[in-house]
């Protein structure tokens, strides 16, 4: 519930000039003449003149909220503002946030049950991570209407100061232009795959079916255009396509498993060491993060509240659950411990729905690099305006050329790698542990800073929701250790599989 008092008007029932709310000493005024009411939570002042409120914003022509501490956990102050309007309707914010989600990470899951020690531990370990990745999705919304910041770097610049925002902008530029690049090898894989069921396994001997001329022209024709816009919302309609493809997948591995004999290999039903329930973890991190692309879409909707926002939340993650549990669970129950990393490799080559369910994924990939290179090409512009310290205008005015110049080189030097980075594996060994900071340790950061500063909880509360914002931070430390020293034991080892025989 929400209290209200604007500025008094001639004959209205206010019977001060102005009204200031103090909540646990958000907002702070030097007042002079002033009355003064003392409640449980609430300190309301009345006082003469204008009066400071957050952001630097006052009282006099505007309208204070304050949440009531009994009935709100977070108890946050939020002040009304001309919010901007998007372009983006609630259906198509959903099918943008599902096509960040659902990609490569979906043919990964029956290989990352399996490692993790079976089905049951796997979707219990999807279950728990699903919870964090819908509150870290929250707190990134709500930290972000402080100051309608419009991108992920913005909004930990706002809560963690300049050297947050930096640390966050590197860590993006790496992490989306990995993604990237391996998004391209993905799609190199699925183009020779239906190219062996089409023209045989001698299919490279001619230099049109070259997997470095298909990449080429699938990317240069097809990814780039897409690239170039300013905003993302335009992705709806082709961001459509790649659920209905993600779907499309999991209903071949359903079907494939009542149609295909039962697996001669060992259908793995629990852990062997403890050390393999964690394996899963990263696999379903990369799998569920959206979080650098769901800042743009949240500053896109038409209706930018906390509560659209979570209705889009909660959809996206519905469908991205729903997905990756279906493919999990059938691909593992289809071919046990030796599935391969990516499911469809496990299947014959001359499977016709399985060829069409590449096709489907190759349609997914390349709707999903455009989303991630805007997110990437944000943090680069952002960097670039802050480094020549250049003001508003200016930037507005640069915006285009620097947008073309910024989106082709990105494009040349993923493509570039991919061409001659032959292993999906390569990539994931270096950017999978990034997926926990951006999904627990940037969004736990900013809630303890948003509770010390913005909020207006009890003290008990407060002390609760740092505690929370602790071991979002601690296991997002700890995932991103985990996997990384993973990677590094696994090429000391120099041959060590995680599933399968692929």
């Amino acid at each position: 519930m929400y209290q209200r008092c604007q500025k008094a008007d001639q004959g209205s029932g206010c019977a001060y000039d102005n009204v200031k709310f103090s909540i646990s000493s958000s907002i702070e005024a030097s007042t002079k003449d002033s009355q003064r009411y003392q409640g449980d939570d609430i300190t309301m002042e009345t006082v003469k003149g204008p009066v400071a409120g957050p952001d630097g914003l006052t009282a006099s022509g505007n309208t204070f909220y304050v949440a009531n501490e009994n009935t709100s956990l977070i108890g946050s102050i939020s002040v009304e503002r001309d919010r901007p309007v998007g372009k983006t309707s609630l259906l198509g914010a959903i099918f943008i946030v599902v096509n960040a989600c659902i990609g490569a990470g979906m043919l990964n899951f029956p290989a990352a049950y399996q490692g993790a020690g079976g089905i049951h531990v796997g979707i219990l370990m999807q279950c728990a991570l699903l919870l964090v990745v819908f509150g870290s999705l929250l707190i990134l919304a709500l930290c972000a209407d402080i100051r309608l910041s419009p991108s992920y770097q913005d909004v930990i610049r706002e809560m963690c100061g300049g050297i947050g925002k930096i640390l966050s902008e590197i860590m993006i530029i790496i992490y989306t232009f990995g993604s990237c690049v391996a998004y391209f090898i993905v799609i190199g894989d699925q183009l020779d795959s239906i190219l062996t069921f089409i023209h045989g396994e001698d299919f490279a001997d001619f230099w049109y079916m070259n997997r470095k001329f298909t990449i080429s022209i699938f990317a240069v024709f097809i990814i780039f255009p897409l690239c170039i816009p300013k905003n993302i919302d335009f992705l709806k309609y082709p961001s459509s396509v790649g659920v209905l493809a993600s779907f499309y997948v999991c209903a071949v591995i359903v079907v494939n498993y009542h149609i295909y004999p039962p697996p001669t290999a060992e259908i793995i039903t629990k852990p062997q060491s403890w050390m393999d329930v964690f394996s899963a973890i990263p696999a379903i991190c990369f799998g569920f993060q959206c979080h650098v692309s769901s800042v743009p879409v949240y500053s896109s909707l038409k209706k930018r509240t906390l509560g659209e926002f979570t209705k889009v939340v909660i959809g996206a993650l519905t469908i991205g659950f729903i997905a990756y549990t279906l493919a999990g669970v059938y691909g593992s129950l289809t071919f046990g411990w030796v599935v391969c990393s990516d499911v469809l490799l496990s299947y014959n080559a001359d499977d016709v729905p399985v060829t069409v369910a590449r096709c489907m994924i190759l349609c997914n990939m390349l709707t999903t690099y455009p989303v991630l290179q805007f997110c990437g090409r944000l943090a680069i512009d952002s960097m670039w305006v802050t480094s020549w310290n250049l003001s508003s205008e200016e930037a507005e005015r640069r915006a285009k050329p620097r947008r073309i110049i910024e989106t082709l080189i990105w494009f040349i030097c993923s493509l570039f790698l991919a061409l001659f980075i032959p292993n999906i594996g390569v990539v994931i060994s270096v950017i999978g542990g990034l997926a926990a900071v951006f999904i627990l340790v940037f969004p736990g950061v900013c809630l303890i800073q948003f509770v010390l500063k913005h909020s207006a909880a009890s003290i008990p509360k407060q002390r609760f929701l740092i505690a929370i914002g602790f071991i979002y931070t601690a296991l997002g430390i700890f995932i991103l250790g985990e996997s990384t020293t993973q990677s590094i034991m696994k090429d000391v080892m120099n041959g060590h599989q995680q599933s399968g025989q692929c």
